[in-house]
């Protein structure tokens, strides 16, 4: 291992270890974060306070969605909520899962794609169909309308998509929406939209305001940095929620509600976060293009390229402790591997790395 990974400092773990396999917000948390959950654990001995009541109004005006009026105290819960929190993405995905899906029934999502809800489809005595991709490696919307049945039940769309990058415009899956029968759920999955800098990508929330059959899902762990409090949230029309409720157990703690308004409160922390992103990234396509590689512009928190024996190359990055992800074995991309983006330095100091492993 060289010394300038040896002596390499990240955020958040143990000096000598670059992660670039979980999507993290290299920068850290906002510092306001850091100091509003400080001052928060003075009041540790309530469940809740009034942080809850102003987050909720924040995430209601963030994506233009009513506030719940009757969510005026905390404690207090409601039946015309739009928004719903969780323990993280994967928890609102889950009871989504369970609120939704039966044994016999079928959840359409593309291979590659996330594939968290078809393994839930799978826990739920259901049936995942996995649809192919386009051949630029977005979504193939025509393959996954073909695909519906009598027993599809919900369809999932993960904009931008992970681990590919691609984005679905705001037109093409409005007219994908509208060609869905009614009684087909459609998840869309954004939790990378934070970094997104395309403006024609699809805005989720826009389409739940018209559409009841539309469940929008976010996380604060990749934009804002706080992965290690798992917090994500569902949006959706109160009729949709109300059934969520029956089966969605738990929500966050006070500290992980008092760390997402403050990180809303930051809008700047979210700006510097894709700055780092934009540069990373670029670093690592002009690295690849110096090394003749195919990879994948992306508008989310990692990078697709083909090395062709991705094994090889994923486990030679593991012995400098440079981690990323095999994509050929997680998602079956044959031959690719994808990368975090991270700071400057540590961009660099995974192209080296990758430069010296192939040549």
């Amino acid at each position: 291992m060289s010394s300038v990974i040896k002596n390499h400092q990240s955020i958040g773990l143990p000096p000598g270890i670059i992660r670039l396999s979980r999507n993290e917000n290299p920068i850290g948390p906002s510092p306001a974060v850091i100091e509003a959950v400080k001052a928060r654990c003075s009041r540790i001995n309530r469940y809740e306070d009034a942080d809850q009541v102003e987050l909720f109004q924040k995430l209601a005006e963030r994506h233009n969605v009513p506030h719940d009026k009757n969510i005026s105290l905390p404690g207090l819960d409601s039946n015309q909520a739009w928004i719903r929190v969780g323990d993280g993405a994967g928890h609102m995905m889950h009871a989504i899962a369970q609120t939704f899906l039966s044994p016999g029934d079928e959840v359409i999502e593309p291979r590659s794609s996330f594939g968290l809800m078809s393994r839930y489809a799978a826990e739920m005595g259901g049936r995942a169909v996995r649809t192919p991709l386009s051949p630029e490696y977005g979504y193939d919307l025509d393959a996954m309308t073909a695909s519906i049945t009598e027993q599809t039940r919900l369809v999932v769309i993960t904009n931008p998509n992970n681990p590919t990058g691609t984005i679905l415009t705001h037109k093409t899956l409005s007219d994908f929406v509208a060609k869905t029968p009614k009684h087909i759920i459609v998840l869309i999955d954004e939790a990378y939209m934070d970094l997104v800098e395309d403006k024609a990508c699809a805005d989720g929330a826009s389409l739940v305001l018209n559409h009841e059959n539309i469940l929008m899902v976010r996380t604060f762990s990749k934009g804002f940095g706080i992965a290690g409090f798992r917090f994500g949230y569902c949006v959706a029309q109160p009729t949709m929620m109300e059934q969520i409720k029956l089966h969605h157990g738990g929500t966050p703690s006070a500290m992980s509600l008092t760390a997402a308004l403050a990180a809303l409160n930051d809008p700047d922390h979210l700006i510097r976060t894709r700055e780092v992103a934009n540069t990373s990234k670029s670093i690592y396509y002009s690295g690849f293009q110096d090394l003749g590689l195919e990879y994948i512009r992306s508008q989310a928190a990692f990078v697709l390229v083909k090395v062709d024996d991705a094994r090889v190359v994923t486990n030679a990055l593991a012995d400098l402790r440079i981690l990323v992800i095999n994509a050929e074995s997680s998602w079956g991309l044959k031959g690719m591997i994808r990368v975090s983006y991270g700071t400057e330095e540590e961009s660099h100091i995974f192209v080296n790395a990758l430069g010296n492993i192939l040549r």
